[in-house]
Order: structure tokens, then sequence, then C-alpha cells
């Protein structure tokens, strides 16, 4: 009778053991099926594109660039971007065409028929205005970055980055306002102690905490400029108000290009002027 117990016993567990087996197979196997035939269709992406079809493609977010087909589709549409392809933005209610190399940050052909654009984001090396080759957000020496047609650049070569280029109407940073907060706050009229004029502007150095600031400034009919640089770094940040076009724009450029504040700012004028356009 005992024996007969134990038997049945045995036998129970066996089924218990085999059910649990057959249950994990289940959620390995017959769940990922399950979930795949629920699931939406998977995206199809294009691979034949041509570089027309890309300047047309809809106005869209683009895709996320979390596949690695994702990121090839992404890599395959820009490279096939003209670099002098017209990107259009409207500043001061002026339409410009701006070519896609000269974007600090290029837009994705996703982005080229969406709304208007109100405000631009510049790369350019001085003195000559080229068009780097690179955005250089990617370089590791964004001041001087060595390229095929200019493996050395000279002293006198930088890149000049415009964070924004906004129209009076749309500044929604309100920077000339700041420019003249600083010439208050700062007291930058020339006449403070220890202003100098260098370069054809004036300078001064003010204790920001524990740093120290260096502004280099001036005003007048046509413009109003204010630089500021920070000791430790190399790079300088110039506010500009371009009174002639209404406009206002924030620059990133090298310490050693102060003395080209000049080239700088009549660059961008340049540029903006070839890249004007009426219709």
């Amino acid at each position: 009778m005992l024996s007969t117990n134990i038997r049945s016993l045995i036998r129970l567990v066996l089924r218990v053991v085999l059910w649990a087996i057959l249950l994990v197979f289940a959620a390995i196997v017959l769940v990922p099926v399950l979930l795949m035939a629920t699931r939406a269709p998977a995206l199809v992406l294009p691979s034949n594109e041509t570089r027309e079809q890309i300047y047309n493609l809809a106005c869209s977010k683009g895709l996320s660039g979390g596949t690695l087909a994702e990121r090839e589709l992404i890599w395959r549409r820009r490279s096939l971007v003209e670099l002098s392809h017209p990107i259009r933005v409207v500043l001061a209610s002026q339409p410009y065409d701006i070519p896609w190399g000269y974007y600090a940050s290029r837009p994705n052909p996703t982005s080229f028929h969406c709304p208007q654009r109100k405000q631009a984001n510049l790369q350019y090396w001085i003195p000559s205005l080229d068009m780097p080759e690179a955005e250089i957000i990617y370089s590791g020496a964004t001041n001087r970055p060595k390229e095929r047609a200019r493996p050395n650049p000279g002293p006198d070569e930088s890149v000049v980055e415009a964070f924004w280029i906004v129209g009076y109407d749309d500044d929604r940073s309100h920077g000339r306002r700041s420019i003249e907060w600083l010439k208050g706050a700062r007291q930058l009229d020339g006449r403070s102690p220890g202003s100098v004029e260098e370069h054809g502007l004036w300078h001064t150095v003010v204790p920001i905490g524990s740093l120290q600031m260096t502004y280099w400034y001036k005003f007048g009919p046509g413009e109003d400029v204010v630089i500021e640089c920070y000791a430790p770094f190399r790079r300088c940040e110039g506010n500009v108000d371009l009174k002639d076009l209404r406009m206002y724009a924030r620059l990133s450029f090298d310490k050693d290009a102060i003395p080209q504040h000049q080239v700088i700012v009549d660059g961008l004028r340049t540029l903006l002027s070839r890249w004007r356009t009426s219709n």
C-alpha cells in the first residue's frame, strides 16, 4: 500500500515537471512569435533614391537613427546633397537662399520643405569666406580644421561660427537687449577705468566670480559689437547688431582673430548679400 502511494506521488511530480517544461518552452518560443504577429509592419526604407527625389522629400521629423538601416539611409541622403544646394531662410522679413554647406548644423533633407526658417546658424572661413568642408561641430579643432584644400591653415585663417542670426522681429533671445545690458552693466563706454583702445576696439577686463572676462567692444551707427573672452578658453563669443540689416548675430571665433573683427563682420554682410533673393 505504501509503495503504491509512493508511485502515485512520483507520477504526480513528473506530470508537474513536464507541464513546467512545456510552459517554459511556450514562453521562449511561442510568445515572441505571437508578438511578431501582432507588431506593426516593419518600416520599408528606400534604397535607390535619386538626388532630385531627396531634394523633394515631404516635410517630416525624419528618422530616429535608432537602427543601422536608418543611420545608413540618413548618411546616404546627406551624402547626395550638394554643398551648394540652397536652403531658404527668412531674416528680418527678407528671404535668403543659403547654401547647405554654409550651415553649421546642416539640415536633414526631410526638413527642406518644412515651413521657412526664421533663423540661421552658419560657418565660414576668414578671410576667404569659403564654406568648411565639414560641419565644424564634428571637428576636433573647430578654429582651424585641416581640410583637403587647406591642409595647413595659415595664422590668419580660421573658421567663424554663427550660433544663430535672427531678424529684429524674430529675435526670441532678445540679443539686442543683451548688448544694451552689457554696455551698462559692464560700463562698456570707453571711459571706464582700465579701458584701452586696440585693433579699433575698446577692451577692458572685468572679474566675473573667480574668472576674468575680457570685453572688446565698439558702438556705431552701422553696427554694435561686443566680444566676450574668458581667460581659459581659446574661442571668444561675439554679439553683433547689424543695424543696417536689422539683424542680430551671436558668433564664436578664435581669440587670435579679434584683430580681424571687421573682416568677420563685413564677411557676414558680404555672404548675406550674396544669398539675398527677391522671390
